[in-house]
């Protein structure tokens, strides 16, 4: 339970504190056109995407995107694209959420003990294939770290390893 001085602080603020260290690496700033490409993929795929990642849930669980490091130089015009983050990030995410939340228990150890999802990518450790190594959980914040775009196929093997590690640290 979260005390009257935490509850206070302003979300940005709050975001900041809960991801300190998750980012290791500094993330090039995205051009105009990205810009726009990350905007348009906001305002349209992705508020359906939050949508389906809160009902999973079962709550409205924060989820904060760092756009700046998912969206990789020279592909704005692949961002919409099914596999480019919706495929490796949010689908995954709300796969793995369904499974956990499938019956009471899960339900309740979600409400109990999510309290965000960080999204972003780090190239120096973002997994291959080895998708657990991409996911942690610990104090009650759940970090996927994917490469965009990569392996694209593989919704299926990401869900499966957000699922295992959140479920070992519920």
């Amino acid at each position: 339970m979260r005390n009257k001085t935490m509850s206070a602080l302003p979300a940005a603020l709050l975001g900041l504190l809960l991801t300190a260290g998750t980012v290791t690496t500094a993330v090039a700033e995205p051009n105009v056109s990205e810009r726009r490409a990350i905007a348009a993929y906001q305002e349209g795929a992705y508020v359906a995407k939050l949508q389906e990642v809160q009902a999973a849930a079962g709550f409205d669980v924060p989820v904060e995107v760092q756009w700046n490091s998912i969206a990789l130089s020279g592909y704005a015009d692949s961002y919409a694209d099914e596999g480019f983050w919706t495929g490796i990030f949010f689908t995954p995410l709300t796969q793995a959420l369904k499974e956990v939340a499938r019956d009471d228990m899960g339900k309740e150890a979600l409400k109990d003990k999510l309290k965000s999802v960080v999204v972003h990518y780090n190239k120096d450790t973002a997994p291959a294939s080895a998708y657990e190594d991409g996911v942690s959980f610990a104090d009650g914040v759940l970090t996927l770290n994917f490469q965009p775009y990569s392996n694209v196929d593989d919704v299926k093997e990401r869900a499966a390893a957000i699922q295992k590690v959140l479920e070992a640290g519920l």
